[in-house]
């Protein structure tokens, strides 16, 4: 939607919007890439297996694959707004469920494959997924959490999914390709994204069609003027997320450029040897992401990308010098949440970079810190950040009954997020609340009684407490129901964990002791735990606990 300028105001001032009232985001990003004199047999996929081998599909078959897949569904009696869960990595298959679903109007609920029985539970129980589209690593914990889904009818597996689970491939083989997309209004619900953490029961948020267009302006500023001849693009984050898919994956597709994809988590030296070996010049990496790479590029031949995109979370100034020293180009932010889409954004060049901030409002958009019955206050009064009435990339609102941070008032969108806006209109957001029993760990939020209850149902273990030490780590003091407390106890535990809960709240340590410390009203005394004594007969001066961190 934008056009290069030569200063942010420009921008703004030449910026139309151009979405129309009807809009299908399937035909758009696929469908009409292969219509009207365009070319497609253009590649729009690239991926790359854990083994080295390299597929490229193109438009015109990522159409002709989602059009067997959207007859599957229709076939198993899906209509219009029901919901598909998807449980897939980066790759061939997660593309063909995307452009599948929206494409026959039905609803799509991304769910990461790192979430094991618990949180994967919750999410298809409360979206009310009639269909499952899942990886078979997914399969062991939806087994375990199948008992909770009355109205999961079927699931659909891409590779050997166990009993119960009928083969992907085998029943696109079965279908029509010939499908003609549902006209759909461009308000019309197409997603139901949780966020990527595990933690709580948190509320499903509902994107229109028109979402990934309403981060656009954000989007094509903070990849610079996106996209540009010989464009290529990739993203270390998940798919399964809504800032993959909206600032890379769908963005890039919507303007017929390939995207590069490879299974399995983030590792910064494989992500350079990919950028290199694929010729990626446009990426967007987490800032969770953007320190490892920046410091693996550092000490190794790399490619030199033409753009890179960072955010939601700021990103220090640290950081920026340390990203332009090695790339040769700066990390541009864009910022908004989960409700939001992408709605603030810098570029160098075009405006000064002043970290934290994430920049300004994105053309077309404008950004004001309010009060709580949405009244603007003045610039660099702190108050909630709320978006401009009618942005289209905006929520329709929470699925069911569930209740966010997020709300509307006097039109605004008032984000949760409180901060302010400078005179220059620079957006300086303060950081998420946190919850008081919360930890951070590798970047994840885990509530350590969330992974006490998840060490509880484990057959072996009678109760558990769980505590950081040292900062970023989980120990878990366990008291087993006879069973004696060795090494591979402690690594079955870990297990159970990965498969309950997720892999970032499996505790790094464990001591099995006789008893917990309660207080009267039977909750754990954590400082108690922290206070323990040294144990002299630990194996390693690892395990060794000094007394509390002061």
């Amino acid at each position: 939607m934008l056009t290069a300028c030569r200063s942010y105001e420009e921008a703004c001032r030449t910026f139309r919007w151009k979405i129309p009232e009807r809009y299908n985001l399937a035909f758009d990003v696929c469908d009409r890439q292969t219509m009207a004199g365009a070319d497609g047999h253009r590649t729009a996929l690239i991926v790359e297996a854990p083994d080295g081998n390299v597929e490229r599909h193109t438009f015109h078959m990522l159409r002709l694959l989602s059009n067997r897949l959207a007859n599957a569904l229709a076939a198993f009696g899906l209509v219009p707004g029901d919901r598909v869960a998807m449980v897939l990595p980066a790759g061939l298959e997660a593309a063909v469920v995307l452009l599948a679903v929206t494409k026959m109007g039905a609803v799509l609920v991304p769910v990461p494959l790192s979430l094991g029985a618990e949180p994967l539970g919750w999410r298809l129980a409360d979206s009310g997924a009639r269909v499952a589209v899942i990886d078979p690593a997914a399969v062991p914990a939806l087994d375990r959490a199948r008992h909770r889904l009355p109205e999961l009818e079927r699931v659909l597996a891409a590779g050997e999914g166990g009993a119960g689970a009928l083969d992907l491939w085998s029943v696109l083989e079965k279908s029509s390709d010939a499908f003609t997309p549902l006209v759909t209004p461009a308000d019309h619900p197409a997603f139901i994204f949780y966020p990527e953490g595990a933690c709580g029961t948190p509320a499903g948020v509902i994107h229109a069609h028109r979402a990934m267009a309403g981060g656009l302006p954000a989007v094509e500023m903070s990849l610079t003027f996106f996209p540009q001849f010989g464009d290529i693009v990739w993203t270390s984050g998940d798919w399964m997320g809504a800032e993959a898919l909206f600032r890379a994956v769908l963005p890039a597709w919507h303007h017929g450029v390939p995207v590069v994809a490879r299974a399995g988590g983030f590792d910064p030296a494989m992500a350079l040897d990919l950028m290199s070996r694929h010729g990626v010049r446009t990426l967007y990496v987490p800032p969770r992401h953007l320190g490892p790479l920046t410091e693996a590029a550092a000490t190794r031949p790399h490619a030199m990308p033409r753009a890179i995109a960072t955010g939601p979370d700021p990103v220090d100034e640290a950081l920026h010098e340390r990203v332009i020293k090695v790339f040769g180009v700066h990390a541009n932010e864009a910022w908004g949440v989960l409700e939001s889409g992408a709605v603030a954004a810098n570029l160098a060049g075009l405006m000064e970079l002043r970290p934290p901030s994430p920049g300004r409002a994105a053309p077309g958009l404008s950004i004001e810190s309010v009060d709580e019955r949405g009244r603007p206050m003045r610039a660099g009064d702190r108050g909630l950040l709320a978006v401009s009435p009618n942005a289209p990339g905006s929520f329709l609102g929470y699925w069911g009954d569930g209740a966010g941070a997020a709300k509307r008032v006097n039109g605004w969108l008032l984000t949760g997020r409180s901060g302010f806006r400078d005179l220059d209109h620079y957006l300086w957001p303060d950081p998420p609340a946190m919850a008081d029993i919360t930890i951070l760990v590798n970047g994840g939020v885990v509530q350590p009684d969330e992974v006490e209850a998840a060490l509880a149902t484990h057959p072996d273990v009678a109760a558990a407490g769980v505590v950081e030490w040292p900062a970023g780590e989980l120990k878990a003091f366990v008291v087993s129901r006879g069973r004696a407390g060795d090494a591979a106890f402690a690594r079955e535990l870990q297990g159970w964990v990965s498969l309950m809960r997720s892999p970032v709240e499996v505790p790094a340590r464990f001591d099995f002791v006789a008893e917990l410390p309660l207080s009267m009203d039977g909750s754990l005394r954590r400082g108690d735990l922290l206070d323990r004594p040294i144990r002299l007969d630990a194996p390693s001066p690892d395990e060794r606990w000094p007394g509390k961190m002061r």
